[in-house]
Formats: structure tokens, C-alpha cells, sequence
């Protein structure tokens, strides 16, 4: 890893805050970095990624996150989809 960094990438999982917007008709791409966001799968590795981003502070991928976003998910959705994306990345 000293050597050669390299990385996996495994999308983050964000949702909108639903004060900020509600439902997908609401959300305005163009203001997508306006927004505020609430991580609910991949808090895991955020830190993770910040040490890595520190050693390597050249190496792109360390930098780079790929987010799917979701827009009017309830609490419990929230949950749900948060655990479908942990059991899915096999992280436990």
C-alpha cells in the first residue's frame, strides 16, 4: 500500500436533508452543491479515507467519492437502506 496506493470504491449513500427538500420534484441538480446532506452508508470508511487522503495526498482516488443521492426517504427507509448498504459491502 506504501508502495503502490491504490483503492476500492464503494459509492457513499447520502440523502438530502428533507427540511432543505422533500421530494425529488424538489431537487434542483444545478443547486446540488447548496444542499445539505446526511451520510447514511459509508460512514465507516469516511475516516478512513481522511488518513488516506493524509499518506497519499497525490493519489486521486484517495480524493475521489462517487455518492448516490436520495431525496424524501422517511427515517425508516433511511434505516433500511443503510443496512441493505452494509450487509451489501459485507461490512459488519
Amino acid at each position: 500500500m506504501k508502495i503502490n496506493p491504490h483503492a476500492t470504491i464503494v459509492p457513499f449513500i447520502v440523502m438530502v436533508d428533507p427540511d432543505e427538500c422533500s421530494s425529488l420534484g424538489d431537487f434542483d441538480v444545478r443547486k446540488h452543491d447548496q444542499y445539505n446532506y446526511y451520510l447514511i452508508g459509508g460512514s465507516h470508511s469516511v475516516e478512513a479515507r481522511r488518513q488516506l487522503v493524509k499518506e497519499h495526498p497525490t493519489t486521486y482516488l484517495f480524493k475521489y467519492a462517487e455518492c448516490k443521492i436520495y431525496v424524501g426517504l422517511t427515517t425508516e427507509e433511511a434505516k433500511l437502506l443503510a443496512w441493505d448498504h452494509n450487509n451489501d459491502n459485507d461490512y459488519h
